[in-house]
């Protein structure tokens, strides 16, 4: 219960580093976006600017950031259910065996 206990709080950290992430991820890029349409060409389109924003060393940065906090978040999530699965198992397990306990104790009693 202690790795449960463990993993699950790992798992919220994960979630929350990657939240923090996500929202660094969409300043720069709203930042980049905003510096870069204030440009002298005025008839840049939104699909242009956006892939330029896309393509700024800032915003690549983030994202890949980003990318590793979710990859850890999904890791450590794989470790959380796991661990709860273990426990589980465990849980049924140790169920049984005192169910069956009772049963053959009866069993001896009775039995010549």
């Amino acid at each position: 219960m202690a790795w449960v206990s463990y993993s699950q709080s790992e798992l919220v950290k994960a979630e929350i580093d990657e939240d923090k992430q996500s929202h660094k991820c969409r300043l720069s890029e709203s930042m980049v976006l905003i510096t870069q349409w204030n440009s002298a060409d005025k008839a840049d389109r939104v699909t242009l600017a956006k892939a330029r924003r896309d393509v700024d060393p800032v915003v690549v940065a983030q994202q890949e950031a980003y990318q590793i906090a979710r990859a850890y978040r999904k890791l450590v999530q794989t470790m959380f259910d796991t661990c709860e699965r273990g426990a589980q198992l465990l849980s049924r397990e140790l169920s049984r065996r005192i169910g069956l306990g009772s049963k053959d104790n009866r069993m001896a009693r009775y039995a010549p």
